[in-house]
């Protein structure tokens, strides 16, 4: 055999041992990917879950809102039977709301929906053993609107301000909550702070920026630690001591001594829709006419809204309003909102909050929505509040897809 000869075969018998040393590495590259894979869809596996009930195409086809007047209570609430139970709505909202809670087999959950101008119930909806969309639970961050609410008013600033913090945006850190005003690694504009639920830009602007006694008065002003009015509406707390820590919690929503009910969630997000004129005491569940007070200026309430739609296209909310293709589920009806998430023991779990209104430029209706997880895990009150808004914007849809079922 000639040299020629003798490199060629050589070069062929390279490349031949090259393709099956390759195999093995090849074969466990495979294996890695899968798991990889594997474990991406199993981290992510609830999210893909909270696509829930509605038929995707339903509304990013661009279904358009009835003209027609939406839904209203079949019947008038009254107040407290001798039973001690109260009439409440009955209707295709309330309906589609209990379907959602079977199929994704809620153990705990509230549903409230009340009209932003008449203040009459749509919807009320609780569902668990002892659990009440009028009992009050660990309220968590949607006590960021009372703090956001005092900085706007009493410091006026602007939702393009920025903050500097350290640490993430959920972190609980005594250290992140409270080191200088100023200090941090990261910057977020006070829009987005609200948007993506930040601990240490509302723990730093509680404590530095707003105080013990002020921040004790615009929780009053938005009825914690007040009378609603009927006594099955049982009282919002809010209470901390005079302390570094414990008045950085409370603004950040860290506090599980802060409670509110679904019922008074709902106002407050009525209050925000209504340029700053809650529902109290009150008296929507009687026969007297309903009275308002101001919380909230016209201004503050307007710019809260524009903050609170963050939350729905770029914020914490965004899995719920979206579907995987990452088409708008409510065709053109703009929402405004804000997420809430807490551990509470009564019951035990992890408290699951959403409230918010629609249409962001002119509401005309309040949702609040709590689901408490256990061990098993089902959906978000994000998802159950853009559920109400679909059966309520959309009710022939609603109507539809119940009948189908």
């Amino acid at each position: 055999m000639n040299w020629r000869s003798y490199q060629k075969n050589h070069l062929k018998s390279l490349r031949r041992d090259g393709r099956r040393s390759f195999i093995p590495y090849m074969f466990f590259s495979i294996i890695i990917v899968v798991g990889i894979i594997s474990y991406i869809l199993i981290k992510n596996y609830p999210h893909a879950r909270q696509q829930g009930p509605i038929p995707q195409n339903k509304t990013a086809a661009g279904i358009s809102p009835s003209v027609s007047m939406p839904l209203r209570p079949q019947q008038t609430p009254s107040e407290i039977s001798s039973a001690g139970t109260v009439n409440l709505p009955d209707n295709n909202v309330t309906r589609w709301i209990r379907h959602v809670m079977d199929i994704y087999r809620v153990r705990y959950g509230a549903v409230v929906v009340i009209d932003v101008k008449t203040c009459a119930p749509v919807a009320v909806v609780s569902k668990g053993d002892g659990f009440s969309a009028f009992k009050a639970y660990p309220a968590a961050s949607l006590i960021k609107l009372v703090t956001a609410s005092a900085a706007i008013e009493l410091q006026h600033i602007s939702p393009y301000a920025l903050f500097y913090y350290d640490s993430r945006n959920a972190s609980q850190s005594i250290r992140a909550l409270t080191n200088g005003y100023d200090d941090g690694r990261h910057k977020i504009t006070f829009s987005m702070a609200l948007a993506k639920s930040n601990n240490p830009v509302f723990g730093k602007l509680a404590l530095y920026k707003i105080g013990n006694n002020n921040f004790q008065t615009y929780l009053e002003r938005f009825y914690f630690n007040k009378s609603l009015g009927p006594s099955f509406l049982q009282q919002s707390r809010a209470s901390m001591d005079d302390n570094t820590v414990d008045i950085a919690q409370t603004g950040a929503g860290l506090n599980p001594d802060t409670t509110l009910s679904p019922f008074h969630a709902a106002l407050i997000a009525q209050a925000i829709g209504n340029n700053g004129r809650m529902c109290v005491p009150y008296e929507g569940f009687g026969s007297s006419a309903q009275g308002t007070k101001q919380v909230i200026s016209p201004g503050t309430a307007k710019e809260l809204i524009e903050m609170m739609r963050l939350t729905i296209t770029k914020g914490t909310s965004r899995r719920a309003f979206f579907n995987r293709r990452g088409k708008y589920i409510l065709a053109d009806i703009s929402v405004a909102g804000k997420t809430g998430s807490i551990h509470g023991d009564d019951p035990d779990g992890d408290y699951e909050w959403f409230i918010g209104v629609a249409p962001a430029k002119n509401p005309r209706i309040a949702v609040a929505a709590l689901v408490v997880n256990g061990s098993t895990w089902t959906i978000k009150g994000s998802y159950l509040g853009a559920q109400a808004f679909f059966a309520y914007f959309f009710p022939d849809a609603a109507k539809k897809l119940l009948h189908e079922r």
